[in-house]
């Protein structure tokens, strides 16, 4: 079972509060919100449950910026506080019985929640966000958090960590674990290292070296003679210096493949001049493309798969303040 159906929701949003509060009296946080109860007691002990309204206002307390955050970990790019909104674009390309499958939340409430006949409370943020994407999700709300403890996720925090680690030493491990989601690698009767191999291009020892990396990691098991992806997921999500290095990685591994492109391959470069705010819009396309990039892997019905590879680069190789 994954790790987003095992979550406690009600307990995480109390601990999460708790954690970004860290140092800071209850009562320092109640004086800034303008609560004259001790409403920041009730949210961590469970006895009232923030609304999304609530929430914010305890962010900016805190001069968190969700903004950047939302852009960051959730490509929205629209106004936090406008709930409706923010779950439109959240449920964009998905009906309502899938997110719920995903989130545990029913459809008719998830329906209410988007029309605004129900208030979105912290919690229902939440569940709805893990059903997702639980690695993305878990970084977004240590991010929210600056990276303090919240008891119920730092076992599968640390982890996420320690995958992550080795996933900017050695990106290849992204390609064998997309491998091993291939059709026909599960209609093999058992597992062969060759076929990981043949699939991506990685050589055999190098296979089988990520393979038992990648069990020692919990990020597969053995099912049925198989290898199965666990419930912690690789991310590629790090600082500045890691993500550009992974980028370079994969950008040479595809110049180095360029003899082997078919007429079906995409491949190309442009360089132009464009202004800052035409730069920031740029960017805002370019994470817009992800959503449609979504839909269409999503609803693949075909069963002859193949691993692909994507990468892009948008880079000043000069100095932003050239006409300062």
């Amino acid at each position: 079972m994954g790790l987003a159906k095992e979550l406690d929701y009600d307990l995480l949003a109390q601990q999460l509060i708790r954690s970004i509060r860290a140092d800071k009296s209850q009562e320092w946080v109640n004086q800034r919100l303008g609560s004259t109860s001790n409403i920041v007691h009730r949210w961590e002990k469970g006895h009232a449950k923030a609304s999304w309204e609530d929430f914010l206002k305890f962010c900016e307390v805190f001069r968190i910026d969700m903004k950047f955050i939302f852009v960051s970990y959730l490509r929205f790019q629209g106004e936090v506080h406008e709930v409706k909104e923010l779950l439109s674009f959240l449920f964009s390309n998905k009906s309502l019985n899938d997110v719920s499958k995903s989130c545990g939340l029913t459809a008719s409430k998830l329906r209410r929640l988007k029309n605004g006949e129900t208030n979105l409370s912290l919690n229902n943020f939440l569940q709805i966000i893990f059903g997702f994407d639980d690695m993305e999700s878990m970084a977004l709300v240590y991010d929210l958090a600056a990276n303090n403890s919240i008891p119920l996720l730092d076992e599968s925090n640390n982890k996420r960590i320690e995958i992550t680690k080795h996933y900017f030493s050695n990106p290849n491990i992204g390609l064998v674990l997309i491998c091993l989601d291939l059709n026909a690698y599960k209609k093999l009767s058992f597992h062969q290292d060759s076929f990981i191999s043949k699939a991506s291009g990685i050589p055999l020892k190098e296979v089988n070296e990520i393979l038992s990396l990648c069990e020692a990691n919990e990020l597969i098991e053995m099912k049925n003679g198989l290898y199965q992806s666990g419930s912690i997921r690789v991310s590629d999500r790090g600082s500045r210096d890691q993500m550009l290095n992974t980028r370079k990685f994969w950008l040479e591994k595809a110049i180095s493949n360029m003899s082997d492109k078919t007429e079906l391959d995409a491949y190309g470069s442009m360089v132009f001049i464009a202004s800052q705010s035409a730069r920031k819009d740029i960017i805002g396309l370019y994470l817009r493309f992800f959503e449609d990039f979504k839909k269409i892997v999503m609803e693949d019905k075909d069963e002859d798969l193949i691993p692909l590879i994507l990468n892009f680069n948008l880079i000043n190789p000069g100095d932003d303040d050239i006409n300062d």
